[in-house]
């Protein structure tokens, strides 16, 4: 739940508003970019916000669900050009989207932080899909802990080499295959002695040699 301050609230509740919406861009080259859907230059916290861009509504949802809005916007400004924008310079940036009363920007609310993702331009606009902090938690962070082997046929960490006879038919991921297609077992990258579903679901019976052995041989 969003709290505002006195002064917002209370314009807030007068029923007669006069509100805009304010987009600070933060690419990841560190570079600051300020637009608004108001149709003149707003600025407060050191940053100008131009006008430019039209915003669509963000649904709010509950749970670990990634939230995703649009930005649209007229290509029209040297701040953003086609060929940044096809260069990667916004993929990634954050975003702070700004709920502010043009009449006195003292009186705003941060209404949303998100990441850029995808950017679509089309008929001389751009439409760029926001993403919430959840999207985070979709990134693979280490390793992950899997019977299959996570690197790639011939990449710096497999060291198989492109020259090796059997490259051609690929690999499965498996040791066995590591092992028996390209001798390569000592730079597997998984994980084959992790138990599965059946060792979970494992029970004494009355024939298992219970000696003390190895589970795995």
């Amino acid at each position: 739940m969003r709290t505002l301050d006195i002064g917002s609230r209370t314009h807030v509740e007068s029923g007669a508003t006069t509100l805009a919406t304010c987009w600070k861009i933060t690419r990841t080259d560190a570079a600051v970019l300020g637009f608004t859907d108001h149709d003149r230059t707003l600025s407060f916290a050191g940053t100008d916000y131009r006008p430019m861009l039209d915003g669509g509504d963000v649904p709010a949802r509950l749970g670990g669900q990634v939230d995703t809005g649009e930005v649209l916007g007229v290509l029209r400004s040297d701040a953003i050009a086609e060929a940044d924008i096809a260069a990667g310079l916004f993929d990634g940036a954050e975003v702070e989207t700004w709920r502010v009363n043009w009449r006195d920007v003292s009186q705003r609310a941060l209404l949303r932080r998100a990441t850029i993702g995808e950017i679509v331009r089309e008929d001389g606009q751009f439409r760029a899909e926001l993403r919430s902090g959840q999207q985070a938690l979709n990134h693979v962070r280490g390793r992950v802990y899997s019977p299959l082997c996570d690197a790639v046929l011939g990449d710096a960490r497999c060291k198989v080499l492109p020259t090796h006879p059997q490259f051609a038919l690929g690999c499965d991921r498996q040791l066995g295959t590591c092992r028996g297609r390209f001798g390569n077992v000592a730079n597997f990258r998984g994980f084959p002695h992790i138990p599965g579903n059946d060792f979970l679901l494992r029970y004494p019976r009355a024939d298992d040699a219970l000696q003390g052995g190895a589970l795995f041989s």
